[in-house]
């Protein structure tokens, strides 16, 4: 009797000692991921990874378009009036012809007929430059030259500009011009040969608007499509 008593307590101490062992083991456990938390991370860690890639992958997306400059404008300089300007003029270009040229606050370019324009004042209809365009591989400066002159002896007695009336020109291939006076108006018409291009021009002006210079340029940033 004590022998089957004495077996059962030793079987019972046994599965004490069992039991124990194993709540010790998962308690150690538990701590030991509260300890270290980067244990319970393991499967996410390739996500961050792909995370941290993509940051380092993603193009630069800096706007640097400001600090493009701009050829749409340009400042032009003039007289009008004895009076020095610097006014801001946009691009614009010709319906019919192959020119582009910036044109001043205030003028209004358009089509005047088949290969003619006309930049027109617009406070004063009666003040505009007629522009007319060819290559030079379709006729020569002084064929243009010619015809400007012809024209310019039929309007009344001409004088040659100066130097300095024409210094828009100075860096252009070709240049020459000529004015009609009369009481308070003048026609002035100049040829000049850039950039492929010779360009004619019948500028019409009076005393009160005085805006020769600020046609003249707008003729000289004349340049092809």
């Amino acid at each position: 009797m004590q022998k089957k008593l004495m077996s059962m307590l030793m079987l019972l101490l046994a599965a004490i000692l069992v039991v124990g062992c194993n709540t010790t083991d998962k308690t150690e456990d538990s701590d030991a991921l509260q300890k270290d938390p980067s244990n319970t991370a393991n499967q996410e860690t390739p996500l961050d990874n792909e995370s941290d890639e993509d940051e380092l992958e993603a193009p630069d997306q800096t706007d640097t378009s400001t600090n493009i400059p701009s050829t749409q404008e340009q400042d032009l300089n003039y007289v009008q009036n004895g009076v020095d300007k610097n006014t801001k003029a946009t691009e614009s270009k010709s319906v019919d012809q192959n020119y582009k040229l910036h044109q001043l606050p205030g003028f209004t370019l358009s089509q005047e007929e088949p290969g003619k324009d006309i930049i027109i004042s617009n406070d004063d209809d009666n003040v505009f430059m007629r522009v007319e365009t060819v290559s030079t591989s379709e006729t020569s400066y002084d064929d243009v030259k010619s015809s400007l002159v012809e024209y310019m002896n039929a309007v009344g007695e001409t004088t040659p500009l100066s130097t300095e009336e024409l210094a828009a020109f100075k860096n252009d291939k070709n240049n020459e011009g000529y004015v009609v006076h009369f009481d308070d108006e003048k026609v002035v018409g100049v040829v000049i040969e850039k950039e492929g291009l010779i360009v004619k021009l019948i500028i019409h002006d009076n005393k009160t608007q005085d805006l020769t210079a600020a046609m003249l340029a707008m003729a000289a940033t004349i340049s092809q499509k």
